[in-house]
């Protein structure tokens, strides 16, 4: 992937994803509203892509109740849902819209102080959908100076596409040239799986590190 991300690889070791949640130092906040001068990270992919599942983790991640269950049934979003999350000492609201609410998506992007992507790497199909989306994503001018995180899905499916096939349907390369040229936009991509929880402990780091008002 992206040179960029080896400064969270570490996290992508099997089994990093089940640490023990005290050892991570965050605390869950839900709320109904977005905190006053709390960083929003905008959480938006395409129907099914995992990003229920994937925020319902990072809220059991930093959940003092380690030994609870992670329900792993889910159901298309509709509307918004907010998490207020406190990581390393720094509060964000976390803001999951459904891929079911596409076409509204830009009423966020104002709002948000970080972009969150969520794509279904499992197969072709999924996967294709989700390299629209992201590149549409990007050409928005009002993300042009936020901080995005691609996320790449599902990589424990044994019928996941391999490493090779994403690097070129995404063109990672094109975005690792990105980052070197224009310097105004920080661009990571990162492999997860919602599931398991694998990859999910460097995403808080990468939240924490972007964790910036605007």
């Amino acid at each position: 992937f992206l040179a960029v991300t080896k400064k969270y690889a570490p996290c992508w070791c099997a089994g990093v994803g089940r640490a023990p949640a005290r050892a991570m130092g965050c605390v869950p906040r839900r709320r109904s509203t977005v905190q006053p001068d709390s960083p929003e990270v905008l959480l938006i992919g395409c129907e099914g892509s995992g990003k229920t599942l994937l925020a319902r983790h990072l809220q059991r991640m930093c959940d003092k109740d380690v030994d609870a269950g992670l329900d792993v049934r889910t159901k298309p979003s509709v509307g918004t849902e907010l998490s207020h999350l406190v990581y390393k000492r720094r509060a964000f609201t976390l803001r999951e819209v459904g891929g079911i609410m596409l076409p509204l998506w830009p009423r966020y992007f104002d709002a948000c102080n970080a972009l969150v992507f969520v794509a279904d790497t499992s197969d072709a199909a999924a996967s294709g959908g989700a390299v629209v989306e992201w590149y549409n994503l990007l050409a928005d001018a009002r993300l042009q100076s936020k901080p995005a995180l691609l996320l790449f899905n599902q990589r424990d499916r044994a019928q996941a596409l391999p490493d090779v096939t994403l690097r070129m349907l995404f063109r990672l390369s094109e975005l690792e040239s990105m980052g070197r040229g224009r310097g105004e936009r920080a661009v990571t991509v990162l492999p997860v799986s919602a599931l398991t929880g694998e990859g999910l402990p460097a995403v808080l780091d990468w939240i924490a590190e972007h964790n910036v008002v605007r």
